[in-house]
């Protein structure tokens, strides 16, 4: 079996040209008018033999320069004959090669103190030996902005410094997107001989490649026991009550391999300190969820990570978390009162650890802002000038703000409501109502949704014409607790003591949840993930880069700062989607395997001729050969 190809196939066209010759003979061809004289009638016998040479010789030279144009166009056409009957030779002609190295984090699993990574650097290295100056190298890997600055058109050997700088990165090209980079490059060197070799431990999605040139893949050793633990997820668990400088953080983790694993170290590290650490074992092919208690060195955000000690694949072993903490959250109750109502100031004593700060409105300025994670109302009077002034820049800041609700709600306080919360504040009503509706989509209630309430009474409540807010919780068609940004209102009656909501277990949780998010102090539940966009006017990067553009996408895990050294300032812990943590294995189809002795079969495109050369050469003895017949003929006609 044989191949033909053509390297700039784009090109055959111009053998269309080969047919001039004919048009322009048939087109100049004329016919005389025939006229026969009686007294040369004797020549016209010795002329017909001489007319029958001559279209003999006209035909001959037609089908000469006709071969001639279509020899000239195909050699530039560059037209290449493969064959497997074509024994190889000793040394190889004149190839490009594609090499597309695979570098995603599996590859620096290790075994025997080497990783898969530095394996494929050694292949690239060997191969990198064999080549001569009249071959091109090109090297692909996984990592696009690498490829942007360094998959270039290398004359005889790659640099051995972009080898080197080589590592893994979290947000891999596909193979098919390689390939198709590989392609391009290949068709830029205008080599006639074209490879490409890929290096990869093919921990990867089962797939097909199908490209115009060979496609082989150069083996990496066997694991003889595939061993690898990943930390999958982290998260802090929201404490309700006794604020204590410790914290719960639940981890997974799941073994990968085939042999149980007993007495795994796993550890605890919040701001480069390791707060504490403990062992846990897995059964092969599970995963468990576990806690570890730990010391929160200081209040404000904290950031961190969860890491179990395996030794073989490193990448996957850090989940990263992060969260806001504050022993004593500083909230200011502005009020016209000088004692608040029992609820209220129970449930402040138990949240901020300290005896509630009542403020009165007239004392309060916007400077005096900075001091406060939470701004509480409560019967704050007439809502003054100043007052309205200090509260549109808790409102632009998008600070924390909670409006309760008392006995009282003059008309300056009810059109503060209206603006702030889209709702129209009516009479208080002692008709008693069942709370029958927890917003399970929420923060502040999802944790309480669903529940049966013991007790939900409400006696004492302001009623509403119409609402645009967020809606937490409701009775009928009557809201009672509202939401918008982060500010909050009840409008349940706060001093009223025929409100036995307040006794039900789930009360404290709605407020403790209430402060949490309109604070800014709420736990999430889930972290980020590679890919995400991040929307800041600064931010720093886990590797210490300080960006100040609008919005970045995240390529590496770690702890993201955003607005650092802002009241603003919080992070956002960014992990990995733990796809390259599967003992999985897929040969991608249309690659050929080369076996242990890939080595010895480098090169293989060599059974490829480039045919310009020749057609060429055949074009010229043809013009050679036009120019004998014409002279002849010339010679023939003098004689």
């Amino acid at each position: 079996m044989f191949q033909l190809s053509f390297l700039n196939a784009s090109l055959l066209i111009f053998t269309a040209a080969s047919i001039l010759p004919l048009l322009i003979w048939l087109l100049a061809k004329k016919k005389p008018q025939k006229v026969i004289f009686p007294s040369i009638r004797f020549i016209k016998l010795s002329k017909e033999q001489e007319k029958s040479r001559s279209k003999l010789k006209n035909i001959l030279l037609l089908i000469i320069r006709m071969l001639i144009i279509l020899l000239v166009a195909l050699a530039v056409a560059r037209p290449m004959f493969r064959s497997v009957k074509l024994k190889p030779s000793k040394k190889h002609p004149p190839t490009a090669l594609a090499i597309i190295l695979d570098t995603s984090y599996s590859m620096e699993y290790a075994e025997s103190g080497k990783s898969n990574l530095q394996h494929a650097k050694e292949a690239i290295t060997k191969i990198n030996a064999k080549a001569n100056e009249a071959d091109r190298l090109i090297l692909i890997t996984s990592n696009e902005t690498w490829n942007q600055l360094n998959a270039q058109i290398y004359a005889g050997k790659l640099p051995q410094a972009i080898i080197d700088q080589i590592g893994v990165t979290y947000t891999p090209l596909s193979p098919e997107a390689m390939l198709a980079y590989a392609e391009t490059k290949l068709q830029e060197s205008q080599m006639p001989n074209k490879e490409i070799y890929f290096i990869s431990d093919m921990r990867m999605d089962a797939t097909t490649l199908k490209a115009s040139v060979p496609i082989a893949s150069i083996p990496l050793p066997e694991s003889q026991s595939y061993e690898n633990i990943a930390c999958t997820s982290a998260i802090v668990l929201p404490m309700l009550v006794d604020k204590k400088k410790q914290q719960t953080i639940r981890f997974s983790l799941e073994n990968h391999g085939s042999v149980d694993r007993k007495d795994v170290l796993v550890k605890a590290v919040i701001k480069d300190v390791k707060v504490a650490e403990k062992f846990v074992s897995i059964p092969a092919r599970q995963s468990i969820v576990e806690t570890i208690v730990c010391d929160v060195p200081s209040d404000g955000w904290q950031s961190g990570y969860i890491e179990v000690m395996d030794e073989r694949q490193t990448y996957d072993n850090r989940c990263y978390f992060a969260f806001p903490f504050y022993s004593k959250p500083s909230v200011a109750v502005v009020s016209r009162l000088t004692a608040l109502p029992a609820i209220l100031s129970s449930m402040l004593s138990v949240y901020t650890n300290s005896t509630p700060n009542i403020i009165n409105p007239d004392a309060l300025s916007i400077s005096a802002l900075d001091n406060y994670q939470m701004i509480i109302l409560f019967e704050p009077g007439n809502i003054s000038p100043r007052l309205q002034e200090v509260l549109a820049a808790v409102s632009s800041r998008n600070q924390g703000l909670l409006v309760c609700l008392g006995n009282n709600a003059d008309t300056s306080l009810k059109s503060y409501i209206k603006s702030a919360f889209g709702i129209q504040l009516k009479d208080r009503s002692n008709k008693a109502i069942f709370i029958d509706q927890l917003s399970k989509y929420h923060y502040i209630s999802s944790l309480i949704s669903g529940k049966a309430l013991k007790n939900g009474n409400i006696a004492s409540y302001w009623q509403t014409e119409s609402s645009s807010s967020t809606g937490i919780v409701s009775a009928g068609n009557a809201p009672l607790a509202l939401q918008k940004d982060k500010q909050a209102l009840w409008l349940w009656n706060i001093a009223s003591l025929e409100n036995t909501f307040f006794l039900d277990p789930a009360f404290p949780v709605l407020a403790f949840r209430t402060f949490d998010y309109i604070s800014n102090t709420e736990i999430k539940e889930s972290s980020g993930r590679i890919g995400d966009v991040l929307n800041f006017n600064s931010l720093v990067l886990p590797n210490g880069e300080f960006l100040s553009s609008r919005r970045h996408t995240a390529s590496q895990p770690g702890i993201y700062i955003l607005e650092p050294g802002s009241p603003k300032e919080s992070a956002v812990a960014i992990n990995t989607d733990y796809q390259d943590s599967a003992n999985r294995k897929n040969i991608p189809k249309g690659v050929k395997n080369l076996g242990n002795d890939w080595e010895n079969k480098l090169f293989f495109s060599r059974l490829g001729h480039d045919l310009w050369k020749s057609l060429l050469a055949i074009a010229f003895a043809l013009v050679i050969l036009e120019l004998i017949i014409v002279k002849i003929e010339e010679s023939r006609t003098k004689a």
